[in-house]
């Protein structure tokens, strides 16, 4: 038997200290019962009579439905929840966000040696051919056999800017 209480003009039930707020049926009288598992003792607030004592006798009657509702409600918000999780996940895996995830990522990379290709930008022709080299392998990455792999990851096969035969990679 849990802790509860139960509190009809807040729509809310609390067990073991987990609260739901929803709409559940109680008598339009009942104020608020509390329930002590330490104790198996209880009462029942009216807002009309006076209060009830209550004990394990009277647990099954007046306390259990509203263990009930809370658990069909818990188990209604998690059903949703991984649901929506699922959806969520659905829709990130899907192949149009990991497509927009790489090209974010390429059009990152790319912006990141726009000022190596600026006229003025002092290289050597053949750093500057595998920067422009290293800029069109990564304009061309979406539309490789594989793509969009994991949406720019780890998985991606990402190019690679070093200048072949001269041992030196731009950065």
């Amino acid at each position: 038997m849990p802790r509860v209480t139960v509190v009809p003009a807040d729509r809310l039930i609390i067990v073991n200290g987990e609260a739901l707020c929803f709409d559940y049926p109680a008598p339009p009288n009942l104020h608020a019962l509390q329930w002590d598992e330490s104790t198996q003792s209880g009462h029942m607030e009216w807002t009309d009579d006076y209060n009830m004592t209550l004990d394990v006798s009277l647990y099954d009657e007046e306390v259990a439905p509203y263990v009930r509702l809370w658990e069909a409600e818990k188990a209604r918000l998690t059903a949703e929840a991984e649901a929506a999780e699922a959806a969520r996940l659905a829709e990130y895996n899907s192949e149009s966000a990991r497509y927009t995830r790489l090209r974010v990522e390429r059009d990152r990379r790319v912006a990141a040696t726009d000022y190596l290709v600026m006229p003025d930008y002092p290289l050597d022709d053949e750093v500057r051919a595998a920067v422009s080299a290293y800029r069109q392998a990564l304009r061309d990455l979406p539309a490789q056999e594989g793509a969009p792999w994991d949406g720019g990851g780890e998985a991606t096969p990402w190019p690679d800017m070093s200048v072949s035969g001269a041992g030196k990679t731009v950065a």
